[in-house]
């Protein structure tokens, strides 16, 4: 099968998160935390959405968590955390990707499954930032 996408996607470790966070709950001063300081302050802040990166490329990520889907994303914040190897990425603008249900069956639970966001309009700074995310990728 002939791969379409722009950019070819990776496998991510274990402990590898994003987390979607309210924009008016700033994480101030990051810049001058630790790794476990922004892990603990971000874990407190309850985020939005927190779950467990599976793929990443530079023009996107793959993620599994407990939610609805991802709709309304206008004041939410998308961050990326590797706490194994001390990498913080802060703020990546995104798009959601619909994900196609099977079946007609439309209804929403709340179990574990697969979101895609697409990250949009990537100053150099972030794309160094997600280069640096997928030095650490599996296989």
């Amino acid at each position: 099968m002939v791969e379409r996408r722009k950019h070819k996607r990776y496998s991510m470790p274990r402990g590898t998160f994003v987390i979607l966070r309210n924009k008016f709950d700033p994480l101030r001063n990051h810049t001058n935390m630790s790794i476990g300081e922004i892990a603990m302050v971000l874990y407190k802040s309850e985020p939005e959405v927190m779950g467990q990166v599976t793929n990443l490329s530079v023009g996107g990520i793959a993620f599994g968590c407990n939610t609805n889907g991802l709709s309304i994303v206008k004041n939410i914040q998308l961050d990326l955390l590797m706490t194994e190897r001390g990498i913080y990425v802060h703020d990546i603008p995104y798009a959601v990707v619909p994900i196609r249900t099977k079946g007609k069956s439309k209804k929403k639970t709340a179990e574990c499954r697969t979101n895609a966001l697409r990250f949009k309009h990537l100053d150099a700074e972030k794309k160094g930032q997600l280069r640096e995310l997928l030095a650490h990728r599996v296989g």
